[in-house]
């Protein structure tokens, strides 16, 4: 992992520490130990460090480094400073053995510190997710209705004139209180990690009664089935919303009542909203929107609901 989540060092300073160690440990060897095989096993300790602090990466390269440093040291200590040794074949076998458990051992340790990482981080995605949610129903649930609660109001009415089911009409009007939720582009992934972490059984299990679990677990169905209204609505009424002329077949049916109880309210507030090179001053203009940037059904059912 980074040094700065763990501890007071960088990766940097913790590398350069690691190869100071790794240096004065061959020295050491060379000149006041005998057998010096038996020191081959310290090297494991700066490669874990490495691999828990650092990542497998960084991890890996060490162990190399390590090798190399005693490949080297071996090779410098017979040809230049003439230290005459023979290495057994046992002693080959243990070179070669602790070479290639030294590489292991950085591996499975930095796959194992990253993997860990990546689980905390997206753990805090997710209660940064589940307090977005919990803030947005709590601004609902002050005095008065919010905006996001009167475009909720207005896309549940369409949708039932629309004959769709209970549940859809639930999913929409959650859907449409999440909508307004600022940065919405961010907040998308989260919804997903969300539902995942909601959904897992070790978390569902932790200490919580069967009521809490059962809410739980409804609660990640239900953000299943709208996060993807919501993507939706987000790319083609948000970041394609000047684009006219849409492809309705492949917009969620959801997406579109959405952004048009998003628009009437707009229009209702302000008097005036710009789509495009269009200026949307009344409900006639809305009523030409029909069939190319909103299903046809959508707007004949908000004129039905809207007096």
């Amino acid at each position: 992992m980074p040094a700065a989540g763990k501890k007071g060092l960088s990766g940097k300073q913790l590398e350069t520490v690691i190869a100071l160690i790794i240096i004065l440990v061959i020295l050491g060897a060379g000149f006041f130990v005998h057998y010096k095989f038996i020191l081959l096993n310290f090297f494991f300790l700066p490669v874990i460090f490495s691999g828990y602090y650092l990542g497998r990466k960084r991890a890996l390269l060490i162990s190399i480094t390590c090798i190399l440093l005693e490949t080297l040291y071996l090779v410098f200590s017979y040809e230049v400073i003439g230290v005459k040794f023979l290495l057994s074949q046992d002693d080959l076998f243990f070179l070669i053995s602790w070479a290639i458990f030294l590489v292991l051992t950085a591996w499975i340790v930095g796959t194992l510190s990253e993997k860990t990482e990546r689980e905390v981080l997206n753990l805090k995605r997710a209660y940064l997710g589940i307090l977005a949610i919990v803030l947005k129903y709590l601004e609902v649930g002050e005095e008065g209705k919010s905006r996001a609660e009167k475009i909720a109001d207005l896309a549940g009415k369409i949708a039932e004139a629309l004959k769709l089911s209970k549940a859809e009409v639930e999913n929409i009007k959650s859907a449409a209180l999440l909508s307004d939720i600022q940065e919405l582009q961010n907040f998308l992934p989260l919804f997903s990690q969300t539902s995942k972490l909601m959904s897992e059984e070790n978390f569902v299990q932790n200490n919580l009664t069967d009521r809490e679990k059962i809410m739980l677990k409804t609660a990640a169905l239900i953000l299943d089935e709208v996060q993807p209204v919501l993507q939706t609505y987000f790319v083609h009424y948000r970041q394609k919303a000047n684009e006219l002329e849409k492809s309705l077949a492949v917009i969620p049916l959801g997406a579109s009542i959405i952004a048009l109880a998003e628009l009437y309210l707009k229009l209702s507030q302000q008097g005036k909203v710009r789509i495009g090179p269009e200026e949307i001053s009344s409900l006639e203009d809305i009523r030409r929107l029909r069939g190319t940037y909103f299903p046809e059904k959508v707007v004949d059912t908000l004129f039905l609901v809207a007096y």
